[in-house]
């Protein structure tokens, strides 16, 4: 394939038809450590026992199982919350709320699950929500642009005590950057895990590759355009 045609768009678009790319991680910024690969073994286990098949049952499309693994992450994102635990979740981009019901159905009894959007739940269209999954208390959502200083500042307290947090947010080659610039301003109580979703995605391979934290590609276990799994240590 010429280098040219790499970088110019497909003939069509569709969720089953993105550009994505595949590079040696031998030059990245960095690799995993001994802790990240056994905290990942861990998770695939877990995963192996997890069942979302409720989940998919909400999506009103036949032509699309999310709860097919590997090659969806939603199965691996329950595995996670099943093995880590966790008591205060973050999801960046709430959108149907798949990954949402995914990331709350592991989640302990006094667990908190904050889903961040610029868009109300209820106002997109073919959401996955409904008023119930928010009745215990346990699942809540924010608009806001975690991305610009105000709004982050605002939920700083939030951020900080979080064990978890998911990142599908717009690959825009913009929020994600800055967004994990401002995390590395929080003192943490102690480091939290962070997904990435769609590492592979060419508007996130460089984002992916300078990210200077023990980290691992994930994606064999989880989406087919990437996830990248990140310990978050101080800088």
């Amino acid at each position: 394939m010429k280098l040219s045609n790499l970088f110019s768009p497909p003939p069509f678009q569709s969720r089953h038809c993105k550009r994505t790319f595949v590079a040696s991680p031998e030059d990245e910024a960095s690799q995993p450590t001994r802790e990240v690969i056994e905290f990942a073994l861990a998770v695939v286990r877990q995963t192996l026992d997890v069942d979302v098949s409720d989940v998919s049952r909400r999506l009103k499309s036949t032509t699309w199982r999310p709860d097919t693994w590997p090659g969806e992450h939603y199965r691996l994102l329950a595995g996670l919350v099943a093995h880590l635990a966790p008591t205060t979740i973050v999801e960046i981009g709430t959108l149907t709320g798949l990954s949402a019901l995914c990331l709350k159905k592991y989640l302990r009894p006094e667990g908190k699950l904050v889903t961040f959007d610029l868009v109300p739940w209820d106002k997109v269209p073919d959401s996955c929500l409904v008023p119930g999954d928010f009745a215990d208390g346990r699942l809540s959502q924010q608009l806001a642009n975690l991305a610009e200083p105000d709004a982050f500042r605002r939920h700083a307290a939030l951020l900080s005590k979080a064990d978890f947090l998911f990142v599908d947010g717009p690959k825009d080659r913009k929020f994600e950057p800055a967004f994990a610039a401002r995390l590395d301003t929080l003192a943490f109580a102690k480091p939290p895990w962070v997904i990435f979703d769609d590492i592979r995605d060419m508007n996130m391979l460089r984002f992916w590759r300078e990210l200077k934290k023990p980290k691992l590609d994930l994606s064999c276990f989880g989406h087919w355009t990437g996830t990248g799994l990140v310990y978050w240590t101080a800088p």
